[in-house]
């Protein structure tokens, strides 16, 4: 508890006294504030400023809102009322087949969006996801490769390159895919990631889909797509 001066004690101060008090209270903040040396520019800045990085991104799960593309790896509307994810493997001929049926669910509804979550489900496909993922990350035509390879029906080397080619994407534009590149990369991250989506919404084939965060689904059939949309957008 704080000492108290007795009441008889403040009568018996004279007025200098109480005068060179109030002075003394008066001025012990301004000598307690500079007593202390002024503040550099890093103790000034407490939040860290601002970086041109799309959390688009971000290498870690956490990182990521779920539903937000991976780069450029979506197609349809920018500012969709629904969006569509899909599981797909470039190695996967079902993946291919269902490609057709998600371009005329885009082609007829001009506020869909389409997430790709690319993955590895065949070895042989690895290549291809690494390189798709690589080309959304960066500013080139991510759709008109992803077509490309799709239609070509070949993930290996030579069709990667001939989708490379159709897309005007020249490869030395894309990060190193190979080695010691990879480690820490956002591209194995992202696929990594998409495994563990699949995993985690109960994903049991490829392609699959999902709207919102339930199961994911496996079969392309149009009627049920767009039923399921339709009931999306009603909420």
């Amino acid at each position: 508890m704080a000492s108290r001066l007795p009441v008889e004690r403040v009568g018996m101060m004279t007025c200098r006294q109480l005068l060179a008090l109030l002075l003394l209270g008066l001025a012990w903040p301004a000598t307690a504030q500079t007593s202390r040396p002024p503040a550099t520019p890093a103790e000034q800045t407490e939040t860290p400023p601002a970086t041109d990085e799309d959390p688009a991104l971000a290498p870690r799960l956490e990182d990521r809102p779920f539903g937000l593309p991976f780069g450029h790896a979506w197609l349809g509307a920018a500012d969709g009322d629904v969006t569509l994810l899909v599981f797909a493997d470039y190695a996967c001929p079902a993946c291919r087949a269902a490609q057709p049926v998600i371009d005329d669910l885009i082609a007829s509804d001009p506020h869909l969006k389409v997430v790709y979550l690319i993955l590895v489900n065949e070895e042989e496909g690895r290549q291809a996801a690494m390189t798709s993922v690589a080309v959304a990350q960066t500013g080139a035509d991510w759709s008109k490769f992803h077509h490309a390879l799709d239609a070509g029906g070949d993930p290996g080397p030579a069709g990667i390159a001939a989708a490379l080619k159709a897309a005007g994407i020249d490869p030395a534009s894309l990060p190193p895919l190979s080695g010691d590149a990879l480690i820490d990369s956002p591209v194995l991250a992202e696929l990594n990631r998409n495994d563990r989506l699949l995993v985690d919404h109960k994903g049991t084939a490829l392609p699959a889909w999902l709207i919102g965060t339930g199961k994911a689904r496996t079969g392309f059939d149009p009627v049920m797509l767009r039923a399921a949309i339709a009931k999306a957008r009603a909420k």
